[in-house]
């Protein structure tokens, strides 16, 4: 293990892969390195046991191996990444998420129209939206018995498309919001909401990464979204930014799959998640699992709803 480590390139992947995981092609264009010389560096980290693969339809992806805070590799991950990652490849990997965000962009800008309706071929929000708002008032009442007294929930949806859950969360909660950066997007929900009675919902056109850590919500929502998110770690670290302690995560995801259609028809820029993965990026950014259901298959997908509390929030920024 130690000798896999020794070698400054596959050091480096390894650094590289602490932040997320990437491709073979994209591992191949941050490092400047050929492909049968990068698989083979990745062959002798997954023989070590320090990085695992899995398939993404055509394209193999890879990712550091997690393990207890106290053993042996994540101390020998600890003084890895006390290094930093030269510029160049940090410039790299942050035109990589770019890339990723600008094909995500210009899906929904093109198909908002139509979104809907593929999202339905998939799985119908109805299908889930149930599980989710059950998880939250479980929470709630929970968070409340605990404090002795009622306290204001504010709801935070992220992609709210046409706003079906968020008026199935507005007559139970007092704010609820749902942010998207698509204005076209935000026209389909902001169509949905005139023909609703309730009051107290808000869309705004507003970049998730981009909201204020100061403006704490008690719950956030993420149905059908992870899989746009061009990193999913980053996603769950700006969750632990905006909840409020103790405050809980609720996601509607699909399982693994290998259906590529979903990436035609709905802009998909990852074919699902492990539940392992998702409470990887849990753990590491201090959440921990609450509560995980599954729902029935569907049309060849199947659907995950899992909920994280979190436990360890980000200290604030000096």
């Amino acid at each position: 293990m130690a000798k896999a480590i020794g070698d400054e390139l596959r050091a480096n992947i390894l650094r590289v892969l602490a932040r997320d995981s990437f491709g073979v092609m994209e591992l191949c264009k941050i490092f400047a390195v050929a492909q049968p010389a990068l698989s083979h560096h990745l062959k002798l980290l997954k023989q070590a046991g320090l990085a695992s693969s899995r398939r993404e339809g055509t394209s193999v992806f890879y990712q550091r191996v997690g393990y207890p805070s106290q053993s042996l590799p994540a101390s020998l991950f600890a003084a890895l990444d006390q290094t930093a990652l030269p510029t160049a490849a940090l410039n790299t990997v942050d035109e990589i998420y770019a890339e990723r965000a600008q094909q995500s962009a210009s899906f929904f800008q093109n198909n908002a129209d139509v979104l809907n309706h593929q999202s339905e071929l998939i799985c119908p929000s109805a299908v889930f939206i149930p599980s989710i708002v059950e998880a939250i008032v479980a929470h709630t009442k929970q968070s409340q018995a605990v404090k002795g007294k009622a306290t204001k929930t504010r709801v935070l949806e992220i992609g709210p498309g046409d706003c079906s859950l968020l008026n199935a969360l507005a007559p139970l909660f007092g704010e609820v919001v749902g942010v998207d950066s698509s204005q076209s997007m935000l026209d389909v929900g902001l169509a949905m909401l005139e023909q609703s009675p309730a009051t107290n919902i808000a869309l705004q056109k507003k970049d998730f990464y981009q909201l204020p850590s100061s403006n704490k919500y008690q719950v956030i929502v993420a149905a059908m979204v992870l899989h746009h998110m061009p990193s999913p770690d980053a996603f769950f670290k700006q969750v632990n930014r905006l909840l409020a302690p103790n405050g809980l995560l609720v996601l509607a995801e699909l399982c693994p799959h290998t259906q590529e259609k979903a990436k035609t028809l709905c802009g998909d820029l990852w074919l699902g998640f492990g539940p392992e993965i998702l409470q990887e990026h849990a753990t590491k950014n201090g959440l921990q699992l609450k509560s995980q259901q599954y729902l029935a298959q569907r049309n060849g997908f199947r659907v995950q709803i899992p909920s994280f509390e979190l436990v360890t929030p980000q200290p604030p920024l000096s």
